[in-house]
């Protein structure tokens, strides 16, 4: 497995930017779906961070140009007030449209994943899961939508993706 705290290193927000700065047509729009919210803000922060890990590796692993709105929006918008919280689903839902890959990230399933990974199924956009029982749960999720199955693929080569609380989260400063 892929050393995680190479991904940690100082200036790993600054390879995020590059992507952004740089763009490459060529490469795959992808969707992050993530856990974000929690009881506990300490927790929120690591999901964003954790967030903002899953699009590096995707971007710098997976030649992809890695969306994940959880990863920065909370810092604009407030999850506790229930229209901002609204708004900031509908911005998620809009960039996910734009994407032609969803990446489900992490070991559990959120309301706001499940939601997402439902659009993504209507929409058919093909998504990737890395965490063996988290397949199991997206397949079972897609076909309750009525999409076929087939539209999940279980990806044990970036098995990184897969990782949830395990994942080493940098704290301010980058190291």
């Amino acid at each position: 497995m892929y050393n995680i705290l190479q991904l940690c290193c100082e200036g790993f927000e600054q390879k995020l930017e590059q992507q952004f700065l740089k763009p490459n047509r060529h490469r795959k729009n992808v969707y992050i779906c993530s856990p974000y919210s929690d009881s506990d803000p300490n927790v929120q922060l690591d999901n964003m961070r954790r967030a903002r890990l899953y699009m590096l590796y995707a971007n710098e692993h997976m030649g992809y140009l890695a969306r994940a709105p959880h990863a920065y929006l909370p810092m604009l918008v407030c999850d506790k007030l229930p229209a901002e919280r609204a708004m900031a689903l509908r911005f998620g839902l809009e960039l996910l449209v734009q994407s032609e890959l969803l990446l489900v990230c992490g070991t559990v399933l959120s309301k706001g994943m499940k939601g997402e990974i439902t659009h993504a199924a209507k929409l058919g956009i093909p998504i990737q899961v890395f965490d063996d029982d988290l397949y199991v749960q997206v397949r079972k999720l897609v076909t309750q939508t009525g999409a076929s199955k087939k539209l999940v693929e279980l990806n044990r080569e970036h098995s990184v993706l897969g990782l949830g609380t395990e994942l080493i989260v940098p704290q301010e400063g980058g190291g």
